[in-house]
């Protein structure tokens, strides 16, 4: 029988770990914004920003709101399933966070390197997103 850990726990972390790494890449966002670092491509850098990390944000708001209205205290899912979701979501926002703080030491633009680092986030992005699918579908009350 594997390992249960509650459902409201899970979301609790891995909402922290999804708002908090998300407010602290968009304030890195804002901060390179009012330097100018993206010059006229402002919207592009945007554009870039928001479907990196709000498909995520929106489905763990989604799950804890639901959550929430159905009260189930005593739902749980795979604790082994919960750990690749955390795993993975912390480095995902490490390397979205990365993308923006280790442009300096490139050769690329800010928007070239931004569009060179969907390479590896978009899998990474994809994994997650399975992850938490495991996550979700382990999901028992008893």
């Amino acid at each position: 029988m594997s390992k249960r850990v509650s459902v409201s726990v899970c979301q609790r972390r891995l909402a922290v770990i999804w708002f908090v790494g998300s407010g602290l890449i968009l304030l890195l966002m804002l901060a390179q914004t009012l330097a100018g670092k993206y010059g006229g491509q402002v919207q592009a850098a945007w554009s870039w920003f928001f479907p990196t990390v709000l498909p995520t944000l929106s489905l763990i708001l989604g799950a804890v709101v639901s959550e929430k209205q159905g009260a189930q205290a005593k739902a749980t899912v795979d604790l082994f399933s919960f750990r690749i979701s955390c795993v993975l979501s912390v480095v995902y926002v490490v390397f979205v966070f990365a993308t923006l703080a280790l442009q300096p030491f490139t050769n690329m633009t800010p928007l070239t390197l931004m569009n060179v680092a969907n390479l590896w986030l978009g899998p990474i992005q994809g994994l997650v997103g399975i992850a938490l699918g495991a996550l979700f579908v382990s999901r028992q009350t008893s």
